[in-house]
């Protein structure tokens, strides 16, 4: 029986920085436990919807895991009720919404609207 582990570095790119010598976080960072993994294993890009489109992160976990978004997406709610443990019944709607905290000028001051935000 064959074994295999699918990881997914979902939002792990970002864009070279002027403060980090035109670098990514990423190419910046100390990363021995994902080095050992490239080592071990196979390692590439692909386009996940087709070439030249984009795609989020829900319509791509969709492809990687062998469904046709373009038959199976019906938004995010349905992804985020699922994850909170909402199961939800036929005709039933699911919304997505972020929530941020403005200023008067309508600034984004907090993208995070006050949750915590766990960083170690």
């Amino acid at each position: 029986m064959m074994k295999a582990l699918m990881l997914i570095c979902d939002g792990l790119a970002d864009r070279p920085l002027p403060k980090l010598g035109n670098r990514t976080p990423l190419e910046i960072a100390n990363t021995p436990n994902m080095d050992w993994l490239a080592k071990r294993g196979v390692c590439g890009l692909m386009d996940t919807i087709a070439p030249g489109i984009p795609p989020g992160s829900d319509t791509a976990h969709l492809a990687l895991l062998g469904y046709d978004p373009f038959e199976t997406y019906t938004g995010r709610g349905p992804f985020e009720a699922a994850g909170a443990g909402v199961e939800l019944q036929a005709g039933d709607v699911a919304f997505r919404a972020n929530y941020a905290t403005v200023d008067g000028d309508f600034i984004v001051k907090d993208r995070r609207a006050g949750r915590v935000h766990v960083t170690e």
